[in-house]
């Protein structure tokens, strides 16, 4: 404890040197105890008094405190303006203000808090002030350039799309219409010289034109709202002066015949800029469309040229492997096909038309019975708007009517503001042979499935053997005990039967159920009927039964193939005690 309070002492020690003053003040009594003070601040010339509230107010008006700063610190420092804070609230009470230190004017931090000895009677708080002027003119400098970034275009200086936002919603919102008039420029040529000529380049072109707009509208307000686009905006103004400024410049970017922007000009009474900008963007168009017509060499970039061309040779490509590539309008359910193979086109099939009809049609006319549902609730635009919320893309391999399988997928390609998907582009193709078999086979385990969900419902112990490998794999064990599910769990199958006659059966039971259960009399019995049962006894101490327990095995083959077969396992002892003989039909 001795060694805490040292360090404690030590660290409040090298604290306290970072503080201007640190001062305990009793609210109630109007008095302080000084824990640090200057030495140059305790006495007369700086107001000095045992009366905090004195020293507080002389210290203001004594010259130390910035002029600009002195009335809100006043304010900051009433007493009674503290109490009735503390009073209800535990929230330490800040002001940043400059005070005089060492002959200038710095940037300083006062704290109050409530001390720990505070109460409602004898209201104690501790006073700080810190120095904070290199750390908040960093601070200050770091804004000032953060806001002027977010108001101005830093490649050509002008004032930025924000900046037009916030002159639109101060217009907006005045009382009574107003004079507005607008150009709107939008830079010709820009795409070509980025692409022949650099980005530098393209850049300097940016720069020329913003500094002969500013040099035509040095009166108004100019700013760039994207890449290529330009306004001037004339809020009450005279409109003759501005139309015929812009008219000027508009003759000036000609001069050589080859425009450097295309210009829209607008002028009317109201309270909306945005709506003369909008009758300007208009005219621009129009201008934009002369051009065009004028130099039709550079409607399109070179760049836009080739990626054109690279687009049509790789669709090309994809539809060399995929039957059919289309965009489909989730919200107007309508498609477009884009391109598909001479192999897949049906017979008056229209290359735009209603998509949810398509899908349906399609699933009808293509789709195997067993995947038709399936294949038409997955391409459905219900389907399809509620998971392309959440997925990328969406893939359904299925089969078709003559036995072949095809994959199709859905990409989502458009959302709306909400998130919601709006458009996808669908493609499908065919899959190769190793593929459709691993398919096949997976249908056909699916099917083997649903047939233990059935046999579920009778059986209590069911297993799945493979006739390739002969490996035994437990699908249900709800009778038997955990032992026997340590035998059937992975085990080869004549192993499994071996270890299970010899624990579980009675003596003279287990040659007899070894040899019907061997593999080969399982598969020769099944050629010829759709199950196969061998019956068996279980020896009293391996359940709570009195007597013993009868037990009947039941085989069958699963699905399509011949390679699998399930085994059942079902108790039989009442329907034994019934008097039904071991063995006969009626007994399964």
């Amino acid at each position: 404890m001795e060694d805490m309070a040292f360090y404690l002492e030590d660290a409040m020690q090298i604290l306290a040197k970072t503080y201007h003053k640190i001062l305990k003040i009793n609210l109630s009594t109007d008095t302080h105890i000084d824990i640090k003070v200057y030495e140059s601040e305790q006495n007369d010339s700086y107001g000095y008094s045992k009366k905090i509230s004195d020293w507080l107010k002389n210290f203001a008006v004594s010259g130390q405190i910035y002029e600009k700063d002195v009335e809100q610190y006043l304010q900051f420092t009433d007493v009674e303006v503290i109490r009735a804070h503390f009073e209800h609230s535990d929230e330490c009470l800040r002001l940043r203000y400059r005070r005089r230190t060492l002959g200038s004017f710095r940037w300083v931090m006062m704290e109050l808090l409530k001390a720990s000895d505070y109460f409602s009677d004898n209201q104690t708080v501790m006073l700080y002030i810190q120095d904070i002027h290199d750390t908040y003119i960093r601070e200050f400098e770091t804004q000032r350039e953060l806001e002027y970034l977010s108001r101005f275009d830093t490649l050509t200086g002008l004032k930025n799309l924000y900046s037009y936002r916030s002159m639109c919603d101060m217009v907006s919102s005045g009382r009574s219409a107003r004079p507005i008039g607008i150009l709107f420029a939008d830079l010709n040529g820009l795409k070509v010289i980025n692409d022949t000529m650099g980005h530098d380049k393209g850049n300097e072109f940016i720069r020329s034109f913003s500094a002969m707009l500013c040099a035509a509208f040095d009166t108004y307000e100019s700013f760039r709202i994207s890449g290529d686009e330009f306004l001037v905006v004339s809020v009450d103004d005279d409109e003759g002066t501005f139309l015929e400024n812009a008219e000027n410049f508009k003759r000036l970017i000609n001069n050589d015949g080859f425009p450097r922007a295309a210009i829209g000009i607008a002028w009317k009474c109201g309270k909306s800029i945005a709506s003369v900008c909008e009758e300007a963007e208009t005219r621009m168009y129009e201008d934009k469309q002369y051009f065009y017509e004028n130099h039709p060499e550079l409607k399109h970039s070179i760049v836009e040229h080739a990626y054109h061309d690279e687009m049509s040779s790789l669709i090309s490509v994809l539809t060399d492997s995929y039957e059919v590539l289309l965009i489909a309008d989730l919200n107007k359910d309508t498609y477009h096909i884009i391109k598909q193979n001479s192999t897949s086109i049906k017979a008056g099939e229209p290359m735009n038309g209603v998509y949810s009809r398509r899908n349906d049609n399609f699933c009808e006319d293509s789709v195997s019975t067993d995947f038709r549902e399936l294949r038409r609730q997955v391409g459905s635009i219900a389907n399809l708007k509620k998971q392309l919320c959440t997925e990328t893309h969406i893939i359904c391999d299925y089969r078709l009517k003559n036995g072949q399988w095809r994959e199709s997928s859905f990409w989502k390609l458009g959302v709306d503001a909400e998130g919601e998907p709006t458009k996808l582009i669908y493609y499908s193709q065919g899959i190769d042979q190793s593929t459709a078999e691993r398919l096949s086979h997976r249908f056909e385990a699916e099917e083997t499935q649903e047939i233990m969900a059935n046999l579920t419902e009778v059986y209590r112990s069911i297993s799945v053997i493979d006739l390739n490998t002969e490996q035994t794999r437990l699908h249900k064990n709800a009778a038997l005990p955990d032992l026997v599910s340590a035998i059937l769990e992975e085990a080869p199958y004549d192993e499994m039967i071996r270890q299970f006659a010899g624990k579980f059966l009675m003596e003279a039971d287990a040659p007899v159920f070894i040899e019907e259960t061997r593999l080969p009399r399982a598969c020769k019995e099944l050629k010829d009927k759709m199950t196969y049962m061998v019956f068996c006894r279980i020896r009293p101490d391996m359940h709570t039964s009195v007597g013993a327990k009868y037990e009947k095995f039941s085989f069958c083959y699963s699905g399509k193939g011949d390679q699998t077969i399930i085994l059942a396992t079902r108790d039989i002892t009442r329907a034994v005690e019934w008097g039904q003989e071991i063995g006969h039909p009626s007994s399964s």
